[in-house]
């Protein structure tokens, strides 16, 4: 396979997997709200892998940095404008937070 057929086929997989239509069904139904400061997180986060959690509990801790960091998947046709946004959907004024699910697999 030549290297341009490759790129372009890699490209597609991946602008794919992060697609809005890419997303679990009921991604857009489902709101899951965590309470970091508090240790409290949804059962379905509490069931991903440790290595996911540790993501999304870095992302939520670290929005400062993570806002400057691109996030280069083609998520951005999902509204995502940074890394954090990979992780948090929403902020919310009482210190919860609204998890984007598209980690989770």
């Amino acid at each position: 396979m030549d290297r341009r057929r490759f790129l372009v086929l890699a490209g597609g997989a991946l602008l794919a997997a992060c697609s809005p239509s890419a997303q679990r069904p009921g991604d857009m139904l489902v709101q899951l709200y965590a309470r970091p400061d508090k240790d409290e997180w949804p059962d379905e986060f509490r069931q991903l892998p440790a290595d996911t959690q540790a993501m999304y509990r870095y992302a939520v801790a670290n929005h400062a940095t993570l806002q400057y960091i691109p996030c280069f998947c083609g998520c951005v046709n999902a509204g995502h404008t940074s890394n954090f946004d990979c992780y948090v959907r929403e902020v919310l004024p009482d210190g919860r937070v609204r998890l984007d699910t598209m980690s989770f697999g």
